[in-house]
């Protein structure tokens, strides 16, 4: 007999709000974004994926730290030794990238290497506010060399037994939520205002989509621009507010503009353009030119990885689990807490009974199982972050992939330049030879395939690659075609240079000797006019005979 599903009551929560980015170059310098990022004040530290490191001393020099851990691959753990004289904030930035880098080496082998060269940096954090909530956010990047990069917004919290509905629309649909106060890094907000400020209100100016073009509206849109200009500059030099978050005292401003302002919409997903624009703005490409333009987005997809980690009744088998929880993990996949009859959990991914898998195109959600020699507080047990760590590098797995492939299509749609066609044909085209090495472990293989499945991102793949065959098949033509011309042109010249040659050696001393009373330029005009009659004549026989033997 099956116990009765019961609403879920949230106690501890670690969600990770990831947005996977694809930007408009396939080649960057990681080296050089990393300088140009930390110039900029956007990041303090940088973590390379082959454990090097750069950060900002006390002075603000650059500094390099060689990552050295200690440890066999298969270990539980690393021991790793910084030096004497690196910041405690660097070091704390550290520690988080190299748990996920040992997480990410043991789900990738050396001998695929499917995933290219990254780097991974701590960016200032967000503080979310309402009259009787304060959210603390801490954004994290990824930043892999062929421009794909991952921006997650990290929050854990806990709740004294926070309801079903509640945890979904607050938490799971954090994106959707309006705060009243939105505190972001004026750095961040500056760089963001400058990049957009010069092609501001554009597309503003239109009637049924029709843009205006004429003098006042021009005048207009410099007026709306001036003022935008002042009140971000002004909002800016205004003190901001200092927050201590994790110890740490941090200065953040409210969003430009957004000051006593009641009806502000202001949602995570406006942090996520802040952070995605800046970043993407000190992106250098391998070969940047100096009239090149910034690195723009191309495109973005973003779906939170929740790991429930304690809630009431929470049991300690995955029959109990399903049986007492499933549909309310229906709905959360789902997104929504009024589902009186959810549909049927998809299969879970996790084959080991520690904890379930479930992932749909909207949510990839980690319920953790509670064995009775579990403490109360989740991290109690010094497990729990690397089990929380290990779940977003599974996280990131999956979204560097699915982006990687929806760029490819999205560049095979209407492609900018010949190498980037190229670039999305190659990738659409080894797409599933990827996703079958992306791990050496079969189940995070199957779990990837399966997502990308339910995500709908493989079924892109065909019409992706007919789409950039087209283009190239256009582009292969177009140059036969411009080929074919100028073969004709040589040999057109190469005709008039035959010609020549034969009237300049037979034909003028010919015509000389039978009519010497012509003169010098008639007798070599009728020369060349004989020459070329007989090469025209020679060309059109060869002609009518290939079409003919043709036929």
């Amino acid at each position: 007999m099956t116990a009765k599903s019961k609403d879920l009551r949230v106690q501890q929560v670690n969600c990770f709000y990831n947005y996977a980015i694809g930007l408009d170059v396939t080649q960057v310098d990681l080296l050089k974004t990393a300088k140009a990022l930390l110039k900029s004040g956007t990041v303090r530290t940088v973590c390379f994926s082959d454990l090097k490191a750069v950060y900002l001393d006390e002075h603000g020099d650059l500094q390099v730290e060689w990552l050295r851990p200690q440890g066999r691959r298969w270990d539980n753990s690393w021991t790793v030794q910084f030096s004497d004289t690196l910041p405690q904030h660097t070091a704390e930035d550290l520690i988080f990238c190299l748990e996920l880098a040992f997480h990410e080496r043991r789900i990738e082998g050396d001998e695929a290497r499917q995933v290219p060269p990254h780097m991974r940096a701590a960016l200032p954090p967000v503080v979310l506010e309402n009259d009787d909530l304060t959210l603390p956010v801490y954004p994290w990047l990824k930043l892999h060399a062929d421009g794909l990069m991952c921006i997650c917004f990290q929050l854990d919290t806990t709740w004294d037994d926070l309801s079903e509905e509640d945890f979904i629309g607050d938490v799971v649909n954090l994106f959707q939520r309006y705060f009243k106060s939105v505190w972001v890094d004026a750095a961040l907000q500056r760089i963001d205002g400058e990049l957009h400020l010069p092609d501001a209100f554009e597309g503003e100016i239109s009637i049924g989509g029709q843009r205006v073009f004429d003098r006042q509206t021009r005048k207009l849109v410099k007026k709306m621009r001036q003022t935008a200009r002042t009140t971000l500059y002004d909002s800016l030099s205004m003190d901001g507010r200092r927050f201590d978050l994790h110890g740490e005292p941090w200065l953040l401003h409210q969003i430009a503009g957004s000051e006593d302002q009641a009806e502000w919409e202001g949602t995570i997903d406006l942090c996520r353009s802040i952070y995605a624009n800046a970043v993407a703005s000190q992106v250098v490409s391998t070969d940047y030119r100096k009239n090149d333009g910034v690195a723009g987005v191309q495109l973005w997809q973003g779906r939170p990885s929740i790991s429930l980690m304690r809630f009431a009744g929470q049991p300690g088998t995955k029959d109990q689990l399903f049986d007492m929880y499933g549909q309310s993990m229906s709905r959360i996949l789902m997104r929504s807490a009024g589902m009186n009859e959810p549909p049927q959990l998809p299969p879970d991914l996790r084959p080991f009974n520690d904890y379930c898998l479930h992932g749909n195109r909207a949510v990839l959600l980690w319920t953790w199982l509670r064995p009775c020699s579990e403490p109360d507080n989740a991290w109690d047990n010094p497990n729990t972050r690397a089990h929380l760590l290990e779940n977003q590098a599974r996280a990131e797995h999956f979204e560097y992939h699915n982006i990687r492939i929806a760029r490819a299509c999205a560049i095979a749609e209407g492609p900018p330049s010949d190498e980037q066609l190229v670039y999305a044909y190659e990738t659409l085209g080894n797409a599933d030879s990827v996703l079958h090495k992306s791990s050496q472990a079969g189940e995070i293989t199957d779990a990837l395939e399966h997502l990308m499945t339910a995500a709908g991102t493989r079924g892109l793949i065909a019409s992706g690659k007919e789409q950039a065959r087209w283009y190239l098949d256009e582009r292969r033509y177009k140059a036969e075609m411009r080929r074919s011309r100028m073969d004709r042109w040589l040999t057109a010249v190469f005709g008039m240079v035959g010609a020549a040659g034969l009237a300049d050696l037979i034909f003028r001393p010919l015509l000389q000797t039978t009519y010497p009373g012509w003169v010098a330029w008639f007798t070599g005009l009728s020369a060349f006019a004989i020459a070329s009659f007989l090469i025209v004549l020679l060309v059109m026989s060869i002609s009518a005979f290939n079409k003919k033997w043709s036929e």
